[in-house]
C-alpha cells in the first residue's frame, strides 16, 4: 500500500532531522527551525510547479506557523547551502550526465536583460529550450555525489571537473569528450557500452515525472540554485528510504503528493 501524504511529510521530516544533527537551531527571530525549511525546501522539490502555488498547498497542511510568502523563499535561498550536507559517497562505478531545465518560453527570449543572466538558448533532450543545465553525478545507488549548472548553451565539458576523483571512475557519454583532454578517472563510453550509466537517465525521468522538474520558474540564478540542491537533497533522501526498506533505489512514485 503506497503511504498517504502525512506519512511522506513524516517520512521526510524525520529524515532530514537525523541529517541536521546539532545544527537544528532556531534563530530568536525565526519561527522555524533550520530542519522545517529544509522541510520546506524539499517538499516544493518534490511536488514541483511555481512556489505561489506551493505556498497555499503548504498553508493548507498547518505542519508549522509559515512565515510570508516572500520571506520563506528568502529563507530557503539563504539556507540551501545546507542541503550538501545530504550529498552522498561515490563507489567505483559512477555516472555522469546533463539535464536541461526550461527557464523561459523561447518566445519570450531577449525581452529582458535579465532573463538573459539567468538562462540562455540551448540544445537538451534533441530540442532548444531556454533555460540552464544541470550536471550530476550519481553513485552504484543512484545517488547524487556532486552536482553543477549553468546555462543551457555551454557544452557538457564544462562540467568534467565533477569527475576528478582519483580514487573512483566515472563514466559519461560522448558528449564530455574533451580535445583538450579529460580527467583520467573519466570514461567516455560509447553508445550501446556500459549500460550501468543509463541509471542517471532513470534518475532524469523521475525528476521531470515524479518532481515536475523540466520546467522552472525562477527569476535569479540563487533562486535556481536553491531550488535544484532542495533537489538533490531530496533525491538523496528518497533513495536513503527505498534502500533501508529494500526497495528499489530509483522509485519515487510512492512519494508523489
Amino acid at each position: 500500500m503506497l503511504p498517504d501524504e502525512e506519512t511522506i511529510i513524516i517520512l521526510l521530516y524525520c529524515a532530514i532531522c537525523e541529517t541536521v544533527g546539532q545544527k537544528d537551531r532556531r534563530h530568536p527571530q525565526s519561527e522555524l527551525f533550520l530542519s522545517e525549511i529544509l522541510l520546506c525546501g524539499v517538499l516544493w522539490a518534490l511536488k514541483g510547479g511555481g512556489f505561489l502555488g506551493f505556498y497555499r498547498w503548504l498553508t493548507r497542511r498547518h505542519l508549522f506557523t509559515l512565515p510570508e510568502r516572500s520571506r520563506l523563499q528568502k529563507l530557503l535561498k539563504t539556507h540551501a547551502e545546507n542541503c550538501d550536507s545530504f550529498l552522498a559517497e561515490p563507489t567505483f562505478f559512477n555516472a555522469m550526465d546533463t539535464f536541461g531545465i526550461e527557464i523561459i518560453r523561447p518566445i519570450r527570449e531577449g525581452r529582458s536583460g535579465q532573463s538573459a543572466v539567468v538562462a540562455r538558448k540551448g540544445k537538451s533532450g534533441h530540442r532548444w529550450i531556454i533555460g540552464r543545465k544541470v550536471c550530476v553525478r550519481i553513485n552504484d545507488n543512484g545517488q547524487i555525489v556532486a552536482y553543477d549548472d549553468d546555462t543551457a548553451n555551454v557544452c557538457d565539458q564544462r562540467f568534467n571537473a565533477l569527475a576528478e576523483d582519483p580514487a573512483h571512475l566515472t563514466l559519461a557519454d560522448s558528449g564530455f569528450r574533451c580535445k583538450t583532454g579529460i580527467p583520467d578517472t573519466l570514461k567516455i563510453c560509447a553508445r550501446g557500452q556500459w549500460n550501468e550509466r543509463m541509471a542517471v537517465e532513470t534518475l532524469f525521468s523521475l525528476w521531470e515525472r515524479i518532481c515536475n522538474a523540466k520546467r522552472f520558474f525562477v527569476r535569479s540564478v540563487k533562486a535556481f540554485k536553491a531550488r535544484i540542491a532542495y533537489l538533490v537533497a531530496f533525491t538523496n533522501i528518497a533513495i536513503r528510504l527505498n534502500l533501508q526498506k529494500q526497495i528499489q533505489p530509483l522509485a519515487f512514485a510512492h512519494f508523489a503528493l
